[in-house]
């Protein structure tokens, strides 16, 4: 019979919002490390001792690069305008993409992922002796073989105990992520909550995954880029390895990771061994008009703006020496371009304008109260 050496409790992660500025500790009782503006912490003692030390081993947080949309009003944060994208619009690689501030907790995360791998493993390979065991046990049944009747009903009773044992390991392999807000933040956050409800009633969200720009002359488009799009889904949703009472927003992304958005960081997960946590505050979201010739089905959400033609002159009429030139209605796309100084780079389209701008101001104005 082979055994598990320990059953591992994996430390939680606190995140708290106040006046004094956001938080973040991870850890257990009796030994954390707590990061704020202030600097970074070690917390040791022995619970139930009233012994407690507070030791600081680093500096205060190096300030992150000024946000763009920092210290300006709001409504100077983006312009109603076509964006020119150029080439493939894809995020580099995770590995690259992580906040020096959550690299503690990635850690953590990468230590319950290679738990659950030798639990779900383990339990694999225990069904399987389960299975060969009853086999077995039956056999001894029809040829009365005493002995090995009652030896087969108690290896099958031990394994069965230690299968619920590896389950019950497999159901807590997980980070609790515990979040309080004070009041004020709360109200921003919900704020946030309630305008990313509303994005999720969108008819249709793209992902952007290339935007080649193209010779308008040559081709005799209105269209100044060659756009490649795919449908997505968000929706709330926590990675498999994370409980919390505030579910990530969850941005599915086609050619790379997806993103989950956390009240205090993005984690953008490729894969369970390829993932990246970004804190929120070097996290830079923009909003822009998308004008679109939609050439396929309009969404009942959309409006269209304009109209021009498949071949258009340089005045806008069409050009009439292509025979069967037809009319394209021009749409206008509510357009979120998300980006880090690391290297993440991700573009999305949102059939509903009013409601990828209203969620973008929501975001900012959560994002600048942090």
């Amino acid at each position: 019979m082979r055994f598990r050496k320990r059953v591992k409790v994996f430390p939680g992660f606190y995140l708290n919002f106040s006046n004094s500025g956001m938080s973040s500790t991870v850890g257990v009782k009796g030994a954390s490390i707590n990061f704020s503006k202030k600097g970074t912490y070690l917390n040791t003692g022995i619970p139930g001792t009233g012994l407690y030390s507070r030791q600081k081993i680093g500096g205060g947080q190096t300030p992150s690069s000024p946000n763009n949309n920092q210290n300006i009003p709001l409504e100077e944060t983006y312009a109603p305008v076509q964006q020119i994208l150029v080439g493939e619009i894809k995020s580099g690689e995770t590995d690259q993409l992580t906040s020096a501030s959550f690299i503690e907790l990635k850690e953590t995360l990468l230590e319950v992922y290679k738990d659950r791998i030798e639990l779900a493993t383990e339990i694999e390979l225990t069904n399987k002796e389960i299975k060969s065991a009853k086999t077995n046990y039956i056999i001894a049944c029809i040829f009365l073989i005493g002995f090995f009747v009652k030896s087969f009903k108690n290896k099958i009773e031990e394994k069965e105990d230690y299968l619920t044992d590896l389950e019950k390991q497999l159901r807590t392999s997980f980070v609790n992520i515990d979040i309080h807000f004070d009041k004020a933040y709360e109200e921003k956050y919900n704020e946030l909550l309630s305008a990313y409800k509303t994005l999720l009633t969108s008819e249709v969200i793209w992902d952007i995954t290339s935007s080649i720009q193209q010779d308008m002359k040559a081709t005799r488009s209105a269209a100044s880029n060659l756009v490649t799009r795919t449908p997505v889904k968000f929706k709330f949703d926590n990675i498999d390895i994370i409980k919390s009472s505030y579910p990530a927003f969850h941005f599915e992304n086609k050619n790379g990771g997806d993103l989950y958005i956390y009240p205090a960081f993005v984690i953008v997960s490729s894969s369970k061994h390829e993932f990246a946590l970004i804190d929120i505050k070097e996290f830079e979201l923009s909003f822009s008009q998308h004008r679109f010739l939609e050439e396929q089905k309009i969404p009942s959400d959309t409006k269209i703006v304009d109209k021009t033609w498949a071949k258009v002159n340089k005045n806008g009429s069409p050009d009439k020496r292509f025979k069967g030139n037809y009319e394209i209605p021009i749409v206008s796309y509510g357009g979120l371009d998300i980006k880090s100084k690391a290297g993440l780079n991700e573009s999305y389209s949102f059939s509903n304008y009013e409601k990828s701008e209203a969620f973008a101001k929501t975001f900012i104005n959560y994002q600048n109260s942090l």
